[in-house]
């Protein structure tokens, strides 16, 4: 048995054949190097006779391009830095096939896959305080990959009059507020809304600071610690009553120091 490329005979020849009626198998292999139809010929040949069947084939090569993937928000370049460890990334990926799926890992742990290919959005991305290296993967249905980077960098969170001076810093509307998105924040990583805060806006040099206030903070960053399986903080004046507990620079101080533990 003899055939040409792309076909040729891997089994079966050769052989021979005793008897009425006797068969025998031949396994020819197609090998294309081209995305096109080929025709050969199959020829047998025993005892001065020639036997030719015509062999045809369609090759399709195999998918060996690769895929593009670009970030494109919250920039395009290969740096990042924000205060926010909350983080959404958009982009864009192609490929000459088609793109079946856009993933990210951090370095810092964690990963998950965006929703979107060819524009593509990855959101909830929890980055931790100093340097993250994230990477953005795409894949086609012929499993070839592309990635691309960006490395964030997250600042650790920052306080107006920091740290307060006991009997010197006055406490203040801002200081209230200051904590309270702090502290949504640490929330939101940990999945948890964020808190439904008594006078949402407060004023300076208008809303008064009170005991309900200091409580809800604790409260709200409470739920963030059981969320993080976390020890809860300890506080001086475990027992805030109202009228008679004094706010004091300790008290934030305490609350910021147990914020930034959850960093």
């Amino acid at each position: 048995m003899s055939s040409s490329a792309p076909f040729s005979v891997v089994s079966g020849s050769p052989f021979s054949l005793v008897g009425l009626g006797a068969t025998q198998a031949v396994t020819v292999r197609f090998t294309p190097i081209t995305s096109a139809t080929a025709t050969a010929n199959l020829t047998a040949s025993a005892d001065g006779d020639t036997v030719s069947r015509i062999l045809t084939g369609t090759g399709i090569v195999p998918d060996t391009i690769p895929p593009t993937v670009a970030i494109t928000s919250p920039t395009s370049g290969s740096t990042y830095s924000t205060s926010n460890p909350l983080l959404t990334l958009g982009g864009t990926a192609s490929d000459s096939i088609g793109v079946t799926q856009v993933t990210w890992r951090n370095g810092r742990g964690g990963s998950g896959t965006a929703s979107g290919t060819t524009s593509w959005t990855a959101s909830g991305i929890v980055v931790q305080v100093g340097t993250n290296e994230l990477t953005v993967t795409a894949r086609d249905a012929a499993g070839n990959i592309a990635t691309t980077g960006l490395t964030v960098t997250l600042a650790p969170f920052t306080f107006t009059d920091d740290p307060l001076t006991v009997q010197s810093t006055p406490i203040q509307a801002v200081h209230i507020v200051e904590l309270r998105a702090a502290i949504d924040i640490v929330r939101m990583v940990r999945g948890l809304a964020t808190f439904d805060w008594t006078d949402p806006a407060l004023t300076a040099r208008t809303t008064p600071v009170s005991v309900m206030h200091l409580v809800e903070l604790r409260t709200a960053l409470k739920e963030a610690y059981q969320a993080a399986g976390r020890t809860l903080p300890t506080y001086t004046d475990l027992t805030l009553v109202a009228g008679v507990t004094v706010i004091k620079a300790l008290h934030l101080n305490e609350l910021r120091t147990a914020v930034r533990a959850l960093e």
